[in-house]
């Protein structure tokens, strides 16, 4: 009988060493963080994560007192008021579920934009987020030589319109995905309209399956996942 084999996925979280430190945490600290943590397992990356800010501040029990006990996840630790402390964080297993832990964490730093699952060196890391990056990537017209500005006003006349992604035909599918990404998801286009990937299936993929099912790799599976979920959360 063969042995039973355990996959796990891994993630990595990539880190802005240029991001406001805010009152909290220590400039000079978060600039001799590593560039990312991962790949790694998504419980280990974000403790690795929450650990590095603990680290960081000035005073840890800043930090600590932000954090509820969680279950099922990885310790982390402070030391303050003479006491090593030690705290529980939540389960996790998506890439989702630990950048909406670390924004909710970083904003109450008042350290925004200090994580990102994506290489800060891509946009302006000093004052946008990743989202408000493809905002802007989106409504900022190029030169009219390099040809994309006719896909971004498609873009844009695409995510601004009353349909919901449900409605979204195949064609619909393989336009978002060029221009949510198209150094990296753009090449993979011509994969949705070979498994007939609509609307009400781009919002069902999750990150294993277009790796088993479509062949990506982990990065542009895990970058797909991520402008799929935004998509989720736009209001139509």
């Amino acid at each position: 009988m063969p042995a039973r084999v355990t996959i796990f996925m891994l993630f990595c979280i990539y880190v802005n060493k240029h991001a406001c430190a805010g009152p909290h945490l220590d400039k000079k600290k978060l600039q001799q963080l590593p560039d990312h943590f991962g790949p790694a397992r998504a419980s280990m990356v974000l403790q690795q994560a929450v650990q590095a800010c603990i680290d960081c501040a000035y005073q840890q029990k800043a930090v600590f007192s932000c954090l509820k006990q969680g279950h099922g996840g990885e310790l982390i630790s402070a030391s303050f008021d003479g006491e090593q402390h030690t705290l529980s964080l939540p389960a996790v297993n998506s890439i989702v579920f630990i950048l909406r832990f670390l924004e909710n964490l970083c904003h109450s730093l008042h350290s925004d934009n200090l994580f990102s699952s994506q290489p800060f060196t891509i946009y302006n890391a000093t004052s946008q987020t990743p989202v408000e990056y493809e905002h802007e990537r989106m409504h900022t017209a190029p030169s009219p030589a390099s040809g994309s500005e006719r896909h971004m006003l498609s873009q844009d006349s695409l995510r601004s319109s009353s349909r919901h992604p449900s409605t979204w035909t195949v064609e619909d599918v393989m336009r978002f995905v060029r221009e949510s990404d198209p150094q990296a998801l753009g090449p993979h286009a011509e994969l949705f309209r070979k498994h007939e990937i609509d609307g009400n299936a781009l919002i069902l993929l999750k990150s294993d399956m277009i790796m088993k099912y479509m062949g990506l790799k982990l990065g542009p599976a895990l970058k797909l996942c991520y402008h799929i979920d935004k998509l989720k959360q736009s209001k139509y």
